[in-house]
């Protein structure tokens, strides 16, 4: 409260408050909203101090307030100022300026208000009170905030202020709807009351029904979704939708008789009866009136109006009502009847095919699931009728063919009529072409499949498409079976290629210019032209695309990405006709096609050529791009004119072709013709006629499964039943799905007068069982490796049975030379015993030498390898281990070639198994056209012998002739060379000095050559000259100048190996025992006279094979002629096969049932051009019985004749040889293979092996033995257990080794030579040389050895060097002193009682005494040294009285003598 001042009557208004003023007590002011009265005098502050400095100065009088409208940014506020701040009026309560965004702790909020907005925008700042309408409702805003989420949904910042309704339309599933939202849905409309968005609503929880209605839509349509009231138009009738999402041609308002979808609105009356189509019908429903159409299709093309074709009105459901249905129908068959239609769709019998050609060619047009196939088999049922059809039938694959029975359904061909098979004569032979392969004419206007080829200017085609072919059409040639699959791989994907190349082209380089669908469009044009041109060669198509493209039909009309993209197809076409999987680019959706079926193609980068061909065509067009023009390739096709062309009439066509898994059953096929036998050779059916042919194979399908005829007949005059090619399927050969190439029969019948039952060719098979031949020219017959089996069936009349000729041309054969003679022995006396396989047999009179190789001596033969000489007629033979003698016959048949039933032959890897056919080749002499069956054939390993490759005449000598069994000796070569470094004179004396280059790898003893002269090695006066003799082994001294080379050679092994063949002088390749040991290319050998230089050195890889044949080869086999073993030349095997009367000819003349106009020719049941083969088990019309040619039974007679080498009675128990007329010999009931044979029984033979196994594990004879040849006792230690042990022989001599060669493995540091090649040479003593391959390792010169231990050697040196080397050379010096020292004997008792010869002191030691019986003396070179009574011949006396000087007097008589005193004076007297 103020002071009360007198003179003070009232208070003072200064107005408002202003800065820097006087102000005195009392004063009234007005600031802000308030009135203050001073209290202090004083002058003002600034205002915007006035609450922090002047304040004090004051008291308030009065508070108000003062309205400052909207607040603003940098405004001093004074407390009580009211400003207006969104839709809130506040109330300053603190003094301040105000900052850029409203300060809220600074006011009080004075009134709340609101302020609407309008609709609700998204992201737009609002203030608490801000009202805003979304959808139907109205919100206000609880605070200041910006949001995107709608209000509806946004309740932390707005409250519903009023509800309401927003009209939305049409409900659409993919709008978010908010309260409010009012919607029509059917002929109903709703609200929203939960925000929701696919929600229907028919949904209660989200949406509120508000008004139910109609909603018109018009006819009814079966894409459209009806919902809830909707209301269509059908048939005249009004009908609303009672539920939700109700579409599809089942909800038809019609076919809702029971009104699950579909209630009336307005039933049309008579107006609804509308019969709107030919064949409506109207029927009631429980619901009202209701129209029925004819079947679906009923209406469309020609297909589809067959394909609805049967279908019959019948009633069904529930409620039963009228509808349509097939009647009596499967998919999976169909019908042919003759009262049927072409133009039917064949699947009842009431709307059958008219002809079997219809229903097959419907069933192959079948595709996806329709198509026959595995998991769904067809079947067509031929009724009883005879049909005339258009030929060829294409039976396809899965499709079986049943007729009512055996005979009523019959199959004919429309006789005289052209069929879709043409004969097409070329102006020039095909490059390539394969079976099966669809072919066009040069314009594109026609297409056929091959059928037929000579693989020349003759193709046999069935027309496809375009009709017949005339002689305006041009052939197009294919370059081969790869480019045709290519061709084919290209154009399947020609659209995934042209689109990667194009997404290729954006994802690597950029952009494509132009329309992406018409460049693409042009990249596949491309691909077409390049895949033609691969097939076909040339570069027609090509070179018209780039005239095309240069002359303006554009792909991007850039050249450089046109460039880019074609390049492009080039790389993804190569990995296409790869089958390589290719990366998709980004954006192209198309999907590759691979094919694993074709030709695979083994070399790597697979396809190499196509490949190449591929870059060449797109190169053809990049230069053309690149230069503007295609002038600078010439344009070049391979289109052939057709010469001569000729349409076959049905009957001489083909009937049916028959693929995989098809079968005829049933069935009667007749009247095909136009088989003309061969004019050369009736026989011969590959250069016969082949036309009028009833069954062949579909070259289109490689057989998995047999095609299967049972139960069908044939009909027909001069026709071919049965013709199997095996060639029609070779394009299969290689690929995933290989060809059997065959087919079946079972119970099937051929009355086939004058033509041909089975002619099976090239590598076809066929199993034939219960079936008959009649009147066939040839009943069966297999070529060119073709194979029949055939049970139970006959060939009945006609002219032959069975023929079986030649071989499958294009089988990999086994391929060997005949080794070997035979000779013929004198088995008029038996030899007692068996020659040795493998022994050497000579001739006593010619001195020929032969190795044994088969024994057939029992048989009157030997089989042999020749070695030396020849031998001669009636001259006794001495096998050389058996000691065996037998004497040759005395004529011809004493020395000839191989024949009988034996072959000893060369080059084969292994015995071949049984059943292969032996073709000799014609060598100019031994020409041989028949082929024999092998029966057993046995092999021995190869044994070290081979062949020498030889440069003749070495050093000066000259070539010559040498007999087998010549030694050979070795000069192996060192490995090392020099040269000479001064002069050698012809005349310079033996031994001689020569300066070399080097002595490395020269050796004492060895051998040097210079020229043609042969040095042999004495000493190395230095480290680079020579000390040798001169002129050996029969060379001649020569003069040689400074520089000649020098052959450096080891030394001489007098008997490294022999000739196993006599050899001429021009041959360079000889035959020697053991090609295996010590001999290398270079090295020199000696033989008689001749020096040769090896070039070669082959050790037989392949070993001696002895071949069994089942029949006799009766011309001789010449000694190294080549053979060919086949094993897919043609058969024929029949069993329990009847022939009757073959040879009787046509029905005519069989004069059935009378007897024939002329006689059967049983040689004309089988005939066989070899190799082909017929085996047989038969009867003819009389029973006999036959089994092949070698065993027949006469049944009139009971005669049994068998004619084979051998037979196997595997049925016995036991077996008596020679036992006819007498009990002879020994019962054999088993052939054993105990190798202990212990059983040691008589009537068990054991066999080769047990006997070997028996042998091998021998250890000890139970009693005396008696060798007849020499004794080789090898090992270490060889032990005589005998009493008394006594030697023929008067000389024992030890020590002996000779010089020789031997490989073995050493390792420095180590005195071992460990796996040693042979130890034969190697004794303690003897000297050792490393002559080569030691690498680093090597051996101290004069190293010996000093023991043997199994195949180590154990030296006296260490071996030096570093590492280690397998298989060095090393060279054995033989015996020496060295090897004799401390050889000797040794005689066990308490000591050792020795004789010893010691090289220290060069003389025999004893270390006992020795005892020399009375009258025997001891002499040295004649001389006598000591007696019992003499001394080096003089007596030994014991007095001298009466000495000479034959006398040598003992110690004690010289001493008694001296002794004695007179005799002393007489001494010394006599000396004077």
């Amino acid at each position: 409260m103020a002071d009360f001042r007198l003179g003070r009557l009232k208070f003072k208004w200064r107005g408002a408050w202003a800065a820097s003023t006087a102000f005195v007590i009392d004063d009234i002011v007005k600031y802000g909203g308030n009135t203050y009265v001073c209290t202090t005098n004083h002058t003002s502050s600034a205002e915007t101090t006035f609450y922090s400095t002047d304040l004090s100065n004051w008291e308030l009088h009065v508070e108000g307030i003062d309205n400052k409208g909207n607040w603003t940014g940098g405004t001093w506020y004074k407390v009580n100022d009211i400003v207006k701040e969104g839709n809130t009026q506040y109330r300053c309560s603190v003094g301040h300026t105000s900052g850029g965004t409203f300060d809220s702790t600074k006011f009080t909020v004075y009134l709340e208000g609101l302020n609407f907005e309008d609709n609700w925008v998204a992201n737009t700042t609002y203030q608490k009170g801000d009202i805003v309408t979304y959808r139907g409702y109205s919100y206000t805003a609880t605070g200041t905030h910006s949001s995107a989420t709608s209000p509806n949904a946004d309740t932390a910042n707005w409250e519903v202020l009023t509800t309401g309704f927003s009209a939305q339309g049409e409900y659409n599933a993919s709008t978010a709807y908010a309260l409010g939202d009012v919607v029509r849905y059917g002929g109903n409309s709703y609200v929203n009351k939960l925000s929701s968005t696919g929600v229907a609503p028919t949904t209660t929880a989200n949406w509120t029904l508000i008004t139910e209605g109609l909603n018109w839509t018009g006819a009814w349509d079966s894409a459209t979704v009806y919902q809830l009231g909707d209301v269509v138009n059908r048939n005249s009738n009004s009908y609303v939708c009672k539920a939700s999402d109700v579409t599809g041609a089942g909800t038809a308002p019609e076919l809702d008789p029971g009104g699950a979808y579909w209630n009336y609105v307005a039933q049309g009356g008579d107006t609804a009866q509308v019969l709107q189509e030919t064949g409506d019908m109207l029927y009631q429903a429980a619901s009202g009136v209701n129209r029925i159409a004819l079947p679906t299709g009923s209406t469309g093309t020609a297909a589809q109006q067959a394909a609805a074709s049967g279908q019959v009105m019948t009633v069904g459901g529930s409620p039963l009502l009228p509808n349509w249905e097939k009647n009596n129908v499967t998919d999976s068959v169909y019908y042919v009847t003759k009262d049927g239609d072409d133009n039917n769709n064949g699947q009842s019998i009431s709307r059958a095919f008219a002809s079997l050609r219809k229903a097959a060619d419907t069933v192959a047009a079948l595709t996806g699931a329709d198509a026959a196939s595995a998991t769904n088999p067809i079947t067509i049922f031929v009724k009883s009728g005879v049909y005339t059809e258009q030929l060829p039938i294409v039976v396809p694959e899965f499709v079986s063919i049943y007729g009512d029975n055996l005979r009523t359904s019959i199959i004919s061909p429309d006789t005289g009529n052209a069929s879709d098979m043409q004969a097409l004569v070329l102006g020039a032979s095909v490059t390539s072409i394969r079976y099966g392969e669809t072919i066009s004419n040069a314009a594109g206007t026609k297409t056929a499949m091959v059928l037929d080829t000579d693989y020349a200017n003759n193709v046999h085609i069935m027309n496809i498409t375009g009709g017949v072919w005339d002689a305006n059409d041009k052939y197009l040639d294919i370059v081969g079976n790869k480019n045709a699959d290519a061709k084919d791989l290209l154009s399947a994907n020609k659209t995934f290629i042209a689109h990667e190349a194009y997404h290729r082209h954006v994802a690597n380089i950029g952009a494509v210019s132009g329309t992406e669908n018409t460049v693409k469009t042009r990249l596949i044009e491309f691909v077409d032209a390049v895949a033609h041109n691969v097939k076909h060669g040339g570069n027609d198509k090509v070179h018209d695309y780039g005239t095309a493209l240069i002359g303006g039909t554009d792909i991007t009309g850039d050249d450089t990405q046109d460039t880019a993209l074609v390049n492009y197809i080039k790389a993804i076409g190569a990995q296409i006709v790869r089958n390589e999987v290719v990366s998709t680019s980004t954006g192209n959706v198309q999907t590759q096609t691979t094919d694993n079926t074709i030709t695979a193609d083994t070399a790597d980068p697979k396809c190499p050529t196509v490949v190449a061909t591929i870059e060449t065509l797109v190169d053809i067009l990049t230069a053309g791009i690149s230069g503007s023009s295609m002038g600078g390739t010439t344009k070049t096709d391979t289109e052939i004119a057709i010469s001569t062309i000729t349409t076959r009439n049905n009957e001489e066509s083909t009937m049916c072709l028959l693929g995989s898994n098809t079968t005829l059953k049933e069935l009667v096929f007749q009247g095909m013709s136009g088989f003309v036998p061969s004019t050369s050779n009736d026989k011969d059916l590959d250069t016969s006629t082949i036309k009028g042919v009833f069954f062949r194979f579909n070259p289109n399908s490689a057989i998995v499964k047999s095609p299967y005829i049972q139960n069908c007949t044939i009909f027909a005059g001069a026709a071919v039943g049965i013709y199997l090619d095996g060639n029609v399927h070779n394009h299969y050969n290689a690929s995933a799905t290989p060809s059997y190439k065959s087919m079946v029969f079972d119970s099937f019948t051929q009355v086939i007068d004058g033509g041909v039952g089975f002619y099976v060719t090239r590598g076809a098979a066929t199993e034939i069982v219960s079936s008959f031949t009649y009147y066939a020219h040839i009943s069966y017959t297999a070529t060119r490796g073709g194979r029949i089996r055939a049970v139970t069936g006959n060939s009945s009349y006609g002219k032959y049975g069975a023929i079986a000729r030649g071989f499958k041309s294009d089988e990999v054969t086994i391929d060997g030379k005949v080794k070997g003679k035979r000779l013929t022995i004198d088995v008029s006396t038996p030899l007692g015993a068996t020659f040795t396989v493998g022994e050497r047999i000579t001739g006593g009179t010619s001195g020929a030498i032969g190795e044994l190789i088969n024994d057939q001596s029992t048989s009157g033969f030997l089989y042999y390898f020749p070695i030396k000489g020849t031998f001669q007629q009636g001259e006794t033979i001495t096998g050389g281990t058996s000691n065996l003698t037998a004497t040759l016959v005395n004529n011809t048949d004493a020395v000839t070639g191989q024949k009988g039933f034996i072959l000893t032959v060369v080059d084969l890897q292994n015995a071949p198994d049984a059943g292969g056919s032996v073709e000799l080749q014609d060598n100019g002499v031994n020409d041989d056209s028949g082929s024999y069956v092998i029966s057993n054939a046995s092999y021995i390993a190869p044994d070290g012998r081979g062949s020498l490759t030889v440069n003749r005449g070495q050093f000066g000598t000259s070539a010559a002739d040498h007999d087998g069994t010549t030694s050979i000796a070795l000069f192996p070569d060192s490995g090392s060379s020099a040269t000479l470094s001064a002069d050698v004179l012809v005349g310079a004396s033996s031994p001689v000095t020569m300066q070399v280059s080097s002595v490395t790898g020269m050796t004492i003893n060895g051998f040097i050559a210079i020229g043609n002269e042969l040095f042999k090695v004495v000493s190395f006066p230095s480290a680079t000259s020579v000390q040798a003799s001169r002129a050996e082994e029969g060379t001649a001294a020569e003069g040689h100048s400074t520089n000649d080379a020098i052959t450096i050679l080891n030394a001489k092994i007098a008997s490294q190996d022999e000739l196993i063949e006599d050899v001429v002088a021009a041959d360079v390749s000889i035959r020697v025992k053991q090609a295996s040991v010590g001999l290398d290319a270079n090295d020199y050998i000696l033989i008689g006279s001749e020096f040769m230089k090896l070039v070669a050195v082959a050790p037989d890889t392949k070993g001696i094979t002895t071949l069994q044949f089942a029949d006799e080869k009766v011309i001789e086999a010449g000694d190294g002629q080549d053979f060919k073993i086949r094993f897919q030349y043609s058969q024929v095997r029949l069993t329990a096969h009847d022939f009757l009367d073959v040879g009787t000819g046509s029905k005519a003349n069989t004069n059935w049932p009378g007897l024939p106009n002329s006689p059967n020719v049983p040689s004309y049941e089988i005939d066989e051009d070899r190799p082909g083969r017929v085996y047989y088990v038969s009867t003819d019309q009389d029973g006999n019985f036959s089994v092949g040619k070698y065993f027949r039974v006469e049944q009139a007679t009971g005669k049994a004749t068998l004619d084979a080498s051998a037979f196997d009675l595997s049925g016995l128990s036991s077996l008596r040889l020679g036992s006819i007329g007498a009990q002879l010999g020994a019962a054999i009931n088993e052939f054993s293979t105990d190798g202990t044979l212990s059983q040691n029984s008589d009537v068990k033979v054991a066999t080769q092996k047990a006997v070997k196994t028996y042998v091998d594990n021998l250890s000890a004879l139970g009693g005396d033995l008696t060798i007849a040849g020499n004794l080789t006792v090898k090992g270490t230690t060889s032990t005589v257990s005998s009493v008394t042990l006594t030697v023929k022989d008067r000389n024992i001599e030890l020590g002996t080794v000779s010089a020789g060669n031997l490989t073995g493995d050493v390792t420095a540091g180590s005195a071992d030579i460990s796996n040693c090649s042979t130890t034969d040479n190697i004794a303690p003593g003897v000297e050792i040389q490393l002559t080569s391959g030691g690498g680093t390792v090597t051996l101290p010169g004069g190293a010996k050895v000093v023991s043997v231990s199994g195949t180590t050697v154990t030296l006296d040196s260490v071996l030096g060097g570093t590492g280690s080397a397998t298989g060095a050379a090393f060279s054995a010096g033989g015996a020496s002193d060295f090897s004799a020292d401390g050889g000797g004997l040794s005689i066990k008792g308490a000591t050792d009682k020795n004789i010893t010869w010691l090289a220290s002191n060069g003389k025999f030691n004893f270390n006992e005494g020795i005892e020399l019986a009375n009258g025997k003396e001891l002499t040295i070179n004649g001389t006598s040294v000591l007696t019992e009574t003499t001394m080096m011949g003089k007596t030994v006396i014991t007095d001298l009285t009466s000495a000479d000087h034959t006398q040598f007097a003992t110690a004690g008589a010289v001493k008694q003598y001296v002794d004695n005193p007179s005799n002393a004076v007489n001494y010394f007297l006599a000396a004077f």
